[in-house]
């Protein structure tokens, strides 16, 4: 991780990971990933490893939204995954639909 805003210092930063249900903590994990696209994938091997199984849903936040971890999710663990991309927010604005420019149009 970069210590400043000019990005000159690189720093060691790491990834926690928390797994909850009904505000209980499951499972943690601790990675040197920058991203949450890169740590979801070992983190959910890691937590059906731990405890057998997975829920049928897995619930993550725009962070996590990638190609991979959707096909990963479904195709190895058979699961169902509600995690938005990262423009989905912007997808849904009228100024967004209305731009002719925007190669989505």
């Amino acid at each position: 991780m970069y210590k400043n805003y000019n990005m000159t210092q690189l720093k060691p930063g790491y990834n926690l990971q928390i797994a909850t249900n009904s505000q209980f903590v499951l499972s943690y994990d601790l990675f040197q990933n920058p991203t949450d696209t890169r740590t979801l994938i070992p983190f959910l091997t890691m937590i059906q490893n731990t405890f057998g199984y997975l829920p049928e849903y897995i619930v993550a936040d725009a962070g996590y939204g990638s190609e991979q971890n959707y096909m990963a999710i479904i195709d190895d663990f058979n699961k169902t995954p509600l995690i938005t991309y990262g423009m989905f927010i912007k997808d849904k604005t009228r100024k967004f639909k209305s731009d002719i420019f925007n190669t989505q149009n």
